[in-house]
């Protein structure tokens, strides 16, 4: 019997611009977080090693149901213009073992999918099932946000 659940939540969006403009973006997230999602995102630094490389370490602000949250985290994989893979220390690491965001060529354009990966305990998933479900509508909305306001950015600069 498996004691916790594991699942991806996706979401996906076609953008207007090339995969290097959206790896730009990310590698200048210090400058780019804000007004990635200006209701929720407050603030975001590198604090280790140079942007998007694997063990780059970042810290990070922003709201979760109106409440400031702090998190750090570090940089596990990366595939230059295609794939970043991202760890958040404890908490968040208990409940989301890890982030991707992916990067797809498509034509002329680009295909941007944030995974993020979730697992709950068997208990949990009994006792908090509300909240689970209530925590996934919030992060779906964010996520699909963050996918949305993406594409306005760079289909801006691209005009």
């Amino acid at each position: 019997m498996a004691f916790s659940k594991h699942s991806a939540i996706k979401d996906s969006i076609e953008i207007k611009t090339t995969p290097e403009k959206i790896w730009e973006f990310f590698a200048n997230l210090d400058e780019n977080y804000k007004a990635w999602h200006p209701e929720d995102h407050i603030l975001f630094r590198w604090t280790g090693g140079k942007p998007l490389e694997v063990g780059s370490t970042f810290y990070a602000e922003q709201r979760v149901k109106g409440k400031g949250v702090k998190f750090k985290g570090t940089f596990i994989e990366i595939i230059p213009n295609r794939k970043i893979v991202f760890k958040c220390a404890f908490p968040v690491s208990i409940v989301s073992p890890k982030f991707e965001w992916l990067i797809e060529p498509k034509g002329p354009n680009s295909v941007f999918t944030a995974v993020t990966y979730m697992r709950f305990g068997k208990f949990f998933q009994k006792l908090l099932k509300k909240h689970i479900e209530d925590s996934k509508k919030i992060h779906d909305k964010h996520v699909r946000a963050e996918g949305e306001n993406l594409k306005k950015i760079l289909e801006k600069q691209n005009s």
